[in-house]
């Protein structure tokens, strides 16, 4: 079903169907980011490709040029119904009136992010900003959501799998992964991702077919890399042995923390209403 952005605990178990016999679905929730990052008033979000050539031992290339998708909204929160000021994903931007016109504005490139930061964030560190803090934080992520589902993935030697990340930054730059997408969108939709489709797909390539050697042959080090040219691809993590149980048999303990927070339903006019005791 589609996104929606809501706020108050009655909408959401009313959509949900709460305790309606034959809608119970599984859902995802993430709290909102009321304070994001924006540029001339936009909200905007990441795409970065990362892939997969083995997931055991676990590979992960990490590509060198993500773009940015803009809401063409100005932002804020007194609209929280209104997805063309929420969601930046170009499906959704796209069907607004006039979208054709100004598609080009829906996106930017890496080189255009940079610029901004030198031009307008220096007293907060320019540039570095996106090479010591940004980027780095974007690795991190990407891989350790890859070792989270290695054990419920079929490995098959030989094949790869492209991702799309869709990433988000606070109003202090700290990053925030908002979903991962298997098969992400390729298309040429502006003339930013006409030249980095292109590019990503050529790329791949190089890596499946010009560097399957290294991709697939004899075992390796991790710390090793191509002694050919894989394009824009950068191998972040390799690990050191194939896992021959489920990771969640290292003994990790995952506990959730906190207070449960009572449901209290009043029936009013024929439906049941909601309210957060306390």
């Amino acid at each position: 079903r589609d996104i929606v952005c809501l706020n108050s605990i009655t909408k959401i178990l009313d959509y949900i169907g709460h305790g309606i016999p034959g809608k119970e679905m599984r859902w995802v929730v993430q709290k909102y980011l009321e304070r994001p990052y924006l540029i001339k008033q936009r909200k905007f979000d990441f795409r970065q490709w990362v892939m997969v050539t083995d997931w055991n031992p676990l590979s992960v290339w990490f590509y060198d040029e993500c773009y940015l998708r803009f809401s063409l909204q100005d932002f804020s929160l007194h609209s929280l119904d209104d997805n063309l000021v929420h969601l930046c994903n170009n499906c959704v931007q796209k069907e607004q009136d006039g979208f054709e016109d100004k598609a080009d504005e829906s996106m930017w490139d890496l080189a255009s992010f940079r610029k901004h930061l030198q031009e307008n964030e220096g007293e907060r560190g320019g540039d570095a900003i996106w090479t010591e803090k940004i980027l780095p934080r974007m690795r991190e992520i990407a891989k350790c959501a890859l070792m989270c589902a290695q054990d419920m993935l079929e490995n098959r030697k030989y094949s790869g799998e492209l991702y799309g990340y869709d990433f988000m930054l606070d109003e202090d730059f700290n990053v925030w992964l908002l979903e991962v997408n298997a098969s992400p969108d390729l298309s040429a939709s502006t003339a930013v991702t006409e030249r980095l489709t292109h590019r990503v797909m050529k790329d791949m390539v190089r890596v499946m077919v010009d560097a399957r050697e290294f991709t697939w042959g004899k075992r390796r080090r991790p710390e090793e890399t191509p002694d050919c040219d894989t394009g824009g691809w950068a191998l972040i993590h390799r690990g050191e042995a194939e896992v021959s149980f489920p990771i969640s048999a290292f003994g990790c303990k995952l506990s959730i923390v906190g207070t449960e927070i009572p449901i209290h339903a009043v029936y009013a006019n024929g439906g049941p209403q909601y309210s957060i005791a306390g």
